[in-house]
């Protein structure tokens, strides 16, 4: 009995002790978070943590009001605004307190005393965050007299309040995201923060990239790490992005090479984009973290993820076979904040087009700044601004309408009294002009609205297409799942279900195959599957599992390519400015990809190279090519009049043979089909020079033995190609020498006056 009572006793200390770690824990939280300071000067992660919290309330709301009171110098806004949320929260809990039935996430609240506290459900929670925040944004609105920046920070608070308390309220059964959000919000705040020259906020970036993952797959770590990258620096965002997908693909084969590789690359990139002063800066960060979790997660000190424990706790019938790692939750949270971005973007974008766009009362109140500077010390001031003041208005009106519609002013907008009796008439609307030109000017250098906007939109594309990926991958095919299984019931497969999934690439899984029983072999299964389905299919993989057989078969791309390339550098360059990449993305595609970097040597290499890169990294996530080019086009551009690239890019679908070819300022391609050759060009500008991208796509059919011949500039006479195609239609000899042979003709035609490379692509089956 003494056993049995001091074992209970230990249990209870062990319980209380959590339960009180808990209540420190949501304090603290509430403490940092109420002080993290977001964009525009709002402090919307306190507001949305209190709204959110369904146990210890209290506790939060206190640490809240802390940070208020001891790091935010008792801000009075926030703290009524912080008062008020937590009594419209009780109001709403007291309204429906005899409801005796309120369920929080499928869970019935058992303590009767508190029955229906702080359980409103989410949309409530999400109600109350967006009335405090746009309170808080209303009286910033009418204490700036109406400031159009204001209003727009009124609508992005509340806004943005509503999305984080969302996002924070599911974690009653703790899912990714809300402990993202906190994340987010604690690296951020963590921003300033170092320790023995250490950035904390890169650390606990790394770290938390890194342990996600081991548990959460390559593509979503990877998503992750680019979201809490940016809160880092937007620029170091990508690296954050490669660290979680190259360890995430490694995780299984070693944790010593998913680590160095993830190390390696991640620093390599940071090298790549900011320079050989980035390993002064990410390098030790990304030293120390590796070295700290290897240990961690090698020997198993560190507790796995709970949102993992409970996807691998629910037992899984056929469907959840295939999608072994899919989480829609997590999925659907991926759409929610790509949208959410989305809108952002869209907000940002207009409220940059205002800030380039002086209103009409801005640029009257120019006019009457420059007026006065003149109007000082000349003689005829008591006659225009007292005597004959109307007259002084009306001509004022005049300017600031005519600069308001046209962008500037003439003698011809003022009236012909106030043009002879102003002496500084031609000086004042010289100086309004030019203050008019620089403010403008000013404006668009200094507007990073649009940037930023910018930012939101091509983040939230890429976090689509991961989605459309997953989303292709996970697809299942009701109709032809049937239609299977009433057909392999109908040749002798004893079996227990059957399910097709995919879009682009198919999968078929046969659980419960009685091999002994089945009457059809092992050529008459696959013939059936693929008479199904209309496609080729491997091998047919069977895989034992207590007892229980299992037949997995994926289809099988009809074509495969063969890549031959040559280059050569400029005459009297030791560089050669031009860059090849053959590489596979998503959705089974082969790209194959040749830029040119604008001049020659390092400089053009060093533009040719950032294409091919940064393609291949990107087109093997998602398969927006106009996406991918586009954010292509603004890192050269932000880089520098000098660093721009003409791009020829060629996508191959084995399995169907479609083709297509996007170029910007490429040289022509060149598709030869028996004695035939067909031209391909467009008359595009190269990545880097024009604002918005100038890109042209064509899309076309291959057959089996079609050679595709890409070039780079130097290789051809932009005016006359005629030599080029007929040394390709003549060819006969072994494929792999063609680009040699052209290569050598073009050096007599033209000589060696640029970087020259062809690539020869060949369509084979397989």
């Amino acid at each position: 009995m003494t056993k049995n009572f001091n074992l209970k006793e230990k249990l209870k200390l062990s319980s209380e002790a959590k339960m009180v770690l808990t209540e420190i824990l949501v304090f603290v939280l509430g403490f940092v978070l109420m002080s993290t300071k977001f964009i525009f000067g709002i402090y919307p992660f306190g507001l949305a943590y209190l709204c959110s919290l369904r146990k210890y309330t209290l506790f939060g709301f206190f640490g809240c009001l802390l940070s208020l009171i001891f790091l935010l110098n008792g801000d009075i806004v926030y703290l009524i605004a912080l008062i008020g949320t937590l009594a419209l929260r009780i109001a709403s809990s007291l309204i429906h307190k005899n409801d005796k039935h309120i369920i929080y996430l499928g869970e019935k609240v058992k303590n009767a005393a508190f029955d229906n506290i702080f359980c409103e459900n989410i949309e409530v929670r999400v109600s109350i965050s967006v009335i405090s925040a746009f309170g808080i944004g209303l009286y910033r609105v009418i204490s700036t007299s109406y400031s159009y920046y204001e209003i727009f920070v009124l609508v992005f608070f509340s806004i943005l309040a509503g999305i984080l308390t969302y996002a924070l309220s599911v974690g009653g059964d703790r899912s990714l995201l809300s402990y993202g959000v906190i994340v987010f919000a604690l690296i951020y705040r963590l921003g300033d923060f170092t320790i023995f020259s250490l950035d904390v906020s890169i650390i606990l970036s790394y770290f938390v990239v890194l342990y996600l993952s081991r548990y959460l797959g390559s593509v979503k770590s990877g998503a992750y790490g680019l979201i809490l990258g940016l809160c880092v620096s937007p620029s170091l965002a990508p690296i954050f992005s490669i660290f979680g997908l190259v360890s995430g693909l490694l995780w299984n084969t070693s944790y010593y090479l998913a680590i160095l590789c993830g190390a390696v690359l991640s620093v390599g990139y940071s090298v790549f984009v900011g320079g050989y002063t980035s390993l002064i800066t990410v390098t030790p960060s990304v030293i120390f973290v590796s070295l700290l979790i290897y240990p961690l997660l090698k020997f198993k000190m560190l507790p796995v993820p709970n949102f993992v424990k409970n996807a691998t706790q629910v037992s899984k019938p056929i469907e959840a076979v295939m999608l072994e790692k899919a989480d829609i939750k997590d999925r659907k949270a991926l759409l929610s904040l790509s949208n959410a971005l989305k809108e952002i973007s869209l907000i940002i974008n207009k409220s940059s087009q205002k800030e380039k766009s002086p209103s009409r009362v801005n640029l009257h109140s120019l006019c009457v700044t420059e007026c006065e500077a003149f109007c000082y010390n000349c003689p005829k001031h008591f006659i225009c601004w007292q005597n004959d003041i109307g007259e002084t208005e009306e001509n004022l009106n005049r300017l600031s309408k005519d600069l308001f519609v046209g962008g500037s002013v003439s003698k011809n907008t003022v009236t012909e009294k106030f043009l002879h009796r102003c002496p500084h008439i031609e000086k004042i609307i010289e100086s309004i002009n030019n203050s008019t030109r620089e403010k403008l000017e000013n404006s668009v250098k200094n507007n990073k609205l649009e940037a930023s906007s910018k930012d939101f939109e091509r983040i939230s594309h890429i976090l689509s297409g991961v989605i459309e990926s997953q989303e292709n991958e996970r697809y299942v095919d009701k109709h032809l799942s049937e239609r299977l299984r009433y057909h392999l019931a109908k040749i002798g497969l004893i079996f227990e279900d059957a399910l097709v999934t995919g879009k682009s690439s198919k999968e078929i899984i046969i659980t419960g195959v009685n091999i002994e029983r089945s009457k059809c072999s092992r050529e008459q299964l696959k013939r059936e599957i693929e008479n199904m389905i209309c496609a080729s299919i491997g091998d047919i993989i069977f895989e034992e599992n207590n007892g229980e057989w299992r037949a997995i078969a994926r289809t099988q791309n009809i074509y495969e390519i063969q890549n031959y390339s040559h280059s050569v550098a400029k005459n009297g360059e030791e560089i050669n400015g031009d860059s090849y990449l053959t590489f596979d993305g998503t959705y089974g595609k082969r790209y194959s990809v040749i830029c040119d970097g604008m001049g020659s040597g390092e400089n053009a290499k060093d533009a040719s190279s950032i294409c091919v890169s940064f393609l291949k990294e990107i087109l093997s996530v998602i398969s927006d090519t106009e996406c991918a080019l586009t954010m292509l086009s603004d890192i050269l551009r932000a880089r520098g009049l000098e660093c721009s690239s003409t791009v020829d890019l060629m996508s191959f679908d084995l399995s169907t043979g479609k083709c297509s070819t996007i170029k910007c300022g490429a040289s022509p391609t060149y598709i030869k089909r028996g004695d035939k050759v067909f031209k391909l060009q467009s008359k595009t500008m190269p990545l880097g020079i024009l604002k918005e991208l100038d890109a042209e796509e064509s899309t076309f059919e291959l057959m089996a033995k079609d050679v595709c011949i890409m070039v780079s500039d130097g290789v051809i006479d932009s005016k006359n190609d005629d030599k080029i195609i007929k040394i390709i239609r003549d060819f006969k000899g072994n494929i792999d020498t063609l680009p040699h042979k052209i290569i050598d003709e073009a050096k007599k035609m033209y000589g060696q006056g640029d970087d020259m490379t062809v690539c020869v692509i060949l369509l084979e089956e397989k």
